[in-house]
């Protein structure tokens, strides 16, 4: 009867991990309650009755730390402290307390491989003081037959640039895995390990409830510093790391950050109890092998609790693709001891609705499946409204990484996005929250801010991504106002008289904020992708067998008509249905006995005949529509003297979810 199949027990109250949702907050974009342009933390606390009510459980916070802010915050002068454009940390404390009382979760991003160059470690450790001189990887280099010094093997950093960097005060180099300022850590350094559990412990004991772990799979390379052996391969991908003509074998998934996976499980486990447990959910880059084995053998030997399935993020908006992804997971994961964690996009990827044109049937479907499937979903925000990438010029860009990739891709071939996932300029993907229609702002600014024009320098230097320079003695270094992607010149009143600077957000607003594209005017649409967000968000809440349930894919070759050759699990009437666009399965709480079916039509266009889907073939009994992202789908009852089923009209693309009947007047009475 099945294609695929497994079975889920009830979750222990420690593995709520398994059970929830995850939304990603960019912070320094979601919501501006001071005026400056950067979001910050009580922006966060203010729109937690929303994230709240839209259904969401977990939150993911994007780095907060502090931060010469040249990579935006993943380059970490400090793990302990926070940046002050965000708050304080009494405001972190209020934050946590706040989210636990709502009876939600936080987990924080940690950035375990590499600190920023300005963390007082590296300083420490260029100066060879405080016992700090092999906190990092450092090398004389080799010299060549002429004279010449070079690094000391071939390795490249994770983006194709150069992993060694030649420090002149040290007179060596260092590792940067990748980007020249975010110098690797020594794990092979014991001290170095020690302090870092100790930073893992700090924010636990400060109550957070997990992280999210940034490129943890770079964290130990080659004790003996070998090359990676050649390939042809150019580009690298999330599923295969290798690329810019190297297998990196010596550099990425080590057997040693494997160990090392275990290690942090256990220790985060330790510091947990029976109320209150934690997890761990890793950024992984590799085959299905390679996560299987950073997730460990549980119950006996875990590693990480979870780790994202970015097999996900380069879609293709057909049924075949997404019933390949799922057997996939259903084999490499199977449950009760493994969940996938579902995700579209995030801070590092083109927005979902970019990928999909701006459709909102396909967004909708899209949407549907990530709710209903047997996984942790994780969402980013703006994704319930629809945001999509903005167009912010190379040229005009924040990301560091422009400086790599800008160079080698012209910006035409970039906006036409034939290059799909991937991200070249990631401000494009962080672009404020758009809370309403306002064209300048889009209510992330909850005030608007006047500066003389004598004050902008500070405010500017908290915003800038590059290093500032020191200013001699009696000499002052004046900033421009960042105009070039925040805002218009129209805007300033250049009057030699300290004129006054409104303050733009760091990044400017979509402009598709004016057009519906925000939550104010989404909030009482019925038909809105909120309204679809929040319907699905709450559904999966309440219904045990979209949060727990065994998942069942169902097999086109037993419950298709004997009378067709199409290989699709319905019998169709008066249309034409094509092979790939119907995508089924089922999921089914063993403790309620809660069985509901989960239905997809990934048709292209909207324009075509609707599909009449039969299930008497593998359920008899009736069935009703839970949910559904398109009104017009409906059951179409016969009569018993008509010697026909009762089928469902389907329109495409669209999708559906239908319980049983018999189990819902049993429920409700």
């Amino acid at each position: 009867m099945t294609s695929s199949s497994s079975s889920s027990s009830s979750s222990s109250h420690n593995d709520w991990w398994r059970e929830t949702t995850i939304y990603q907050i960019y912070p320094r974009s979601f919501c501006d309650s001071d005026g400056d342009g950067i979001g910050d933390i009580p922006g966060i606390i203010s729109k937690l009755d929303y994230l709240k009510d839209l259904g969401v459980e977990t939150l993911w916070l994007s780095p907060i730390y502090s931060s010469p802010q040249e990579d935006h915050g993943y380059d970490i002068s400090d793990y302990t402290s926070i940046a002050p454009e965000y708050g304080t940390m009494q405001d972190v404390r209020e934050m946590i307390k706040a989210v636990h009382d709502r009876n939600m979760k936080i987990i924080f991003d940690m950035v375990m491989n590499h600190t920023s160059d300005q963390h007082q470690w590296f300083q420490d450790s260029v100066h060879r003081r405080n016992d700090k001189e092999d906190w990092y990887i450092w090398h004389d280099g080799v010299v060549t037959d002429d004279g010449k010094k070079q690094a000391p093997n071939n390795w490249r950093g994770m983006l194709g640039n150069k992993a060694w960097i030649y420090h002149e005060v040290r007179q060596q180099y260092y590792l940067a895995s990748f980007l020249s300022f975010q110098p690797d850590l020594n794990y092979r350094h014991s001290a170095v390990k020690k302090e870092m559990l100790g930073v893992v412990k700090f924010w636990i004991d400060q109550g957070v409830d997990g992280f999210r772990l940034d490129i943890f799979n770079v964290i130990y390379k080659d004790a003996q510093l070998r090359d990676n052996p050649f390939c042809w391969k150019l580009a690298p991908s999330h599923e295969d790391t290798d690329g810019y003509f190297q297998k990196k074998i010596h550099t990425i998934n080590h057997p040693d950050t494997i160990a090392f996976a275990k290690e942090l499980r256990h220790f985060v486990d330790t510091q947990s109890s029976i109320r209150k447990s934690r997890f761990l959910v890793g950024e992984i880059m590799g085959q299905h092998r390679h996560l299987k084995a950073f997730l460990g053998e549980p119950p006996i030997h875990p590693g990480l609790n979870l780790c994202f399935m970015f097999q996900m993020v380069n879609f293709q908006f057909h049924a075949n693709y997404f019933k390949n992804i799922i057997q996939e997971f259903e084999h490499f994961y199977p449950a009760p001891h493994y969940t996938p964690v579902l995700v579209y996009s995030n801070h590092d990827i083109r927005r979902m609705v970019f990928r999909l044109n701006g459709n909102v049937a396909k967004i909708k479907v899209m949407a549907t499946l990530q709710m209903t499937l047997r996984g942790v979903p994780c969402m980013y925000y703006g994704e319930e409204i629809g945001m999509t990438e903005s167009t912010i010029p190379f040229s005009k860009g924040q990301d560091p990484i422009i400086q790599i990739f800008g160079k080698m891709v012209p910006q035409v071939l970039y906006d036409s996005g034939l290059l799909n996932g991937v991200s070249m300029n990631r401000d494009n993907c962080r672009t404020p929250m758009q809370w309403t229609s306002d064209e300048r702002h889009g209510g992330f600014m909850q005030q608007q801010k006047q500066q003389q024009q004598g004050s902008i320098s500070s405010n500017n230097e908290k915003k800038r991504n590059a290093k500032l320079p020191a200013a001699g003695e009696g000499e002052t270094i004046l900033f421009e106002p960042l105009l070039d992607a925040t805002q218009n010149t129209d805007d300033i009143d250049d009057d030699d008289d300290g004129a006054a600077l409104v303050v733009e957000p760091w990044l400017p607003v979509n402009k598709d904020t004016a057009h519906g594209v925000n939550v104010e005017a989404q909030m009482e649409d019925e038909h809105s992708m909120l309204s679809i967000y929040r319907t699905l968000l709450q559904l999966r809440r309440a219904e045990p067998a979209l949060f727990r349930g065994s998942f069942t894919l169902l097999d086109p070759k037993l419950i298709s008509s004997s009378t067709t050759s199409i290989s699709s699990w319905c019998r169709i009437s008066k249309c034409c249905c094509p092979r790939k666009s119907l995508l089924g399965y089922e999921r089914w709480d063993s403790e309620t006995n809660q069985r509901m079916f989960v239905v997809f039509n990934f048709a292209q266009s909207s324009s075509g005949s609707p599909i009449s889907v039969d299930m008497s073939s593998i359920y008899d009994r009736p069935l009703s529509i839970l949910f559904s992202t398109d009104a017009r789908n409906k059951i179409i009852l016969y009569d018993d003297e008509e010697e026909k089923e009762d089928s469902i009209q389907m329109h495409g693309p669209s999708a559906m979810i239908l319980r049983d009947i018999c189990n819902l007047e049993k429920k409700e009475s």
